[in-house]
């Protein structure tokens, strides 16, 4: 009988929650108000199936845009606290990620908010183990931006909104007199 419920429940969480894609390179697209563009960056040695983030609006990325190797994602999104809540690899496997605070990441109003490259690693098949972390690498992902999204960084700026803190994008506004 729990089995059933646990069953049920999860089918109705995933029903709940939005399927997203990331934005076509140097779109000319305007936030709305109270959304702020996210920035993941995700490097797998494998296709992974869905990502699961909950927040102020529940979404699923999915395998066409999580594919093996580095990936970013730019996505846009009501502001507010999101979490990384769960991962499925494949038809059979699925990670729940427990620890809310290292998961945990803040999408700014009006602003781009890089949260991290989320790196999974898997070995085996049978009963694989996996490798999960959330990583800082904004050099990386500035660069990123200013290759294939300079129309959406000329308008906004780039916050850290990742677990932890980082003052490199403070830094270079700094730098640059903003």
């Amino acid at each position: 009988m729990r089995l059933l419920l646990l069953l049920i429940a999860t089918v109705l969480l995933c029903s709940c929650a939005t399927r997203v894609t990331s934005l076509k390179n140097n779109e000319n697209f305007v936030l709305e108000q109270g959304k702020g563009y996210v920035l993941f960056g995700i490097q797998t040695n494998q296709n992974l199936k869905t990502i699961y983030i909950t927040g102020p609006q529940d979404i699923q990325l999915t395998s066409k845009d999580i594919k093996e190797g580095t990936n970013y994602l730019l996505i846009d999104l009501e502001a507010g606290i999101y979490t990384l809540d769960r991962l499925m690899l494949d038809n059979l496997w699925q990670l729940v990620l427990n620890d809310e605070q290292n998961w945990q990441f803040e999408v700014s109003e009006g602003q781009i908010s890089y949260v991290g490259h989320l790196e999974v690693i898997r070995r085996g098949n049978w009963y694989p183990k996996v490798n999960i972390e959330l990583v800082n690498r904004s050099s990386e992902a500035l660069e990123f931006l200013e290759k294939d999204y300079s129309n959406i960084l000329m308008r906004n700026s780039v916050v850290y909104g990742g677990p932890g803190q980082d003052r490199f994008f403070e830094f270079l506004a700094d730098l640059s007199g903003e």
